[in-house]
């Protein structure tokens, strides 16, 4: 009988290999790999095989009871949870340090216990005089049902939970949780792992609603490879600049609803405030009869969102010339730079090229192309757009442009707002709103024309 092959797992990540090496090839850890000896799965097999069998049921006979939604008393909340949370679900609040889920969970607890709900705080990345001090600011006196639990035992929070049953747990953050069940520092892949499973497990049979804050790693990775929104109910995304006044809550995963809704919040010194009208708020300070600028639509979830593409060209100082975007794809503006040059005959390949999503929204969608390349050519030619003329289209390499999703929803926001022209790509059906002037390409080349660069 042939002997089974060695197998290697790293004690950090859980990646396997046939072959050992003092360094994980996934991870990077040192000195983690350890032989399986294969009485795991020899296990694992025997108590499947001792397990009493479960009882099916026909959908046509038996009607499942629906999850019921409970308000979190926030409205970008609800309106992104489509409702409120699920008791007994486990949520998962992600986004980079200093972005404000502290903020917005504070103002969540603080509402929810103003109502008569037991909230318990978990302040593990953060004392609970520093936990004060941020509830202090957004209400006094604060509600008598709001409670901490200073702790970072993964354990004790979820006994803590199961004995309690709390209306709302924040646990902030997840990476702060260890077990002594696990070796490894709190933050690990296994400790994160195995705290969020203790957690969770406890959330389910309390029917307890739980928050795990997520820190995000410079890799936009969620303690690892996305190893935690495969355990949670609903992953929600937290995104902006932390140096501009804007925020993006988003969807990413939702188990009782869909994921299209978003929220544009705004920090104020009352917290983190919804953004009621968000293409009026964008557009506010847009400068006019400015060499550089175009007005596009994108689309989040399913909300159109009007921004202001800036875009601004130099003499090169030195041999390479610089290409910096603040949210925009700096890979696309490179790509949009070749094809302006080639197609259009627009060269800014020897220039220094800045572009700017005003008001620090990530801009990555490809519909945002066209308004990009003519906010360039406006910069190259000096040539300012007409300010109530907005752009929306894809660009390929060739040159050409492709259709964009939902353009009938795009050109109702911008009749709203007042524009009067529009170019965009060739449509394949569709009429226009009253008031608005569609003029379509098939082209960039020809699209600048229309535009008057």
């Amino acid at each position: 009988m042939k002997k089974p092959e060695t197998i290697y797992t790293c004690v950090k990540c859980d990646a396997q290999t046939s072959k050992w090496s003092g360094r994980c090839l996934e991870c990077g850890a040192w000195g983690g790999l350890r032989e399986a000896d294969g009485t795991q799965n020899d296990a694992e097999t025997e108590r499947i095989s001792a397990g009493k069998p479960g009882q099916i049921k026909s959908f046509q006979t038996e009607t499942p009871t629906r999850a019921e939604m409970k308000s979190t008393r926030l409205k970008a909340l609800d309106d992104v949870l489509g409702g409120g949370l699920v008791d007994g679900s486990v949520t998962l609040l992600a986004g980079e340090p200093g972005i404000g889920k502290s903020t917005i969970l504070a103002q969540t607890a603080i509402a929810l216990a103003a109502s008569g709900l037991k909230v318990v705080y978990v302040t593990g990345e953060e004392s609970p005089a520093q936990i004060h001090r941020r509830l202090e600011r957004l209400a006094t006196p604060l509600p008598s049902s709001l409670f901490f639990l200073d702790e970072t035992d993964a354990g004790t929070v979820a006994a803590t939970i199961s004995k309690e049953q709390p209306g709302l747990t924040i646990v902030d953050s997840i990476q702060t949780l260890r077990t002594a069940e696990v070796g490894g520092e709190p933050g690990n892949l296994n400790q994160v792992k195995a705290s969020a499973a203790l957690v969770t497990e406890a959330a389910k049979y309390s029917h307890a609603p739980v928050i795990l804050v997520g820190q995000v790693t410079k890799d936009n990775e969620v303690a690892g490879p996305r190893v935690l929104e495969h355990l949670v109910d609903t992953v929600l995304y937290l995104e902006g600049d932390r140096q501009h006044r804007y925020r993006m809550l988003r969807a990413l995963k939702h188990r009782f609803g869909p994921t299209d809704e978003v929220a544009l919040l705004a920090m104020t010194e009352r917290g983190l405030e919804i953004v009621e009208d968000p293409s009026s708020e964008l557009l506010r300070d847009r400068a006019m009869g400015i060499a550089g600028s175009a007005v596009s639509c994108l689309i989040e979830g399913h909300r159109p969102l009007l921004i202001e593409i800036q875009a601004l060209a130099s003499p090169a100082g030195y041999g390479t010339p610089i290409r910096r975007a603040t949210g925009v794809d700096t890979s696309r503006l490179g790509m949009l730079l070749a094809v302006l040059a080639r197609r259009a005959g627009v060269n800014a390949l020897d220039k220094d090229v800045y572009a700017n999503a005003a008001g620090g929204i990530d801009a990555r969608d490809p519909s945002v192309d066209l308004a990009l390349a003519a906010a360039i050519a406006g910069a190259v030619k000096n040539v300012a757009l007409d300010p109530r003329t907005a752009i929306f289209g894809e660009i390929g390499l060739g040159g050409e442009l492709r259709p964009v999703s939902m353009p009938e929803i795009r050109l109702k926001e911008l009749a709203r707002m007042g524009f009067k022209t529009v170019v965009m790509p060739k449509r394949q059906s569709g009429k226009p709103p009253a008031g608005l002037d569609i003029k379509e390409a098939s082209t960039l080349d020809e699209a600048l024309r229309l535009l008057g660069l």
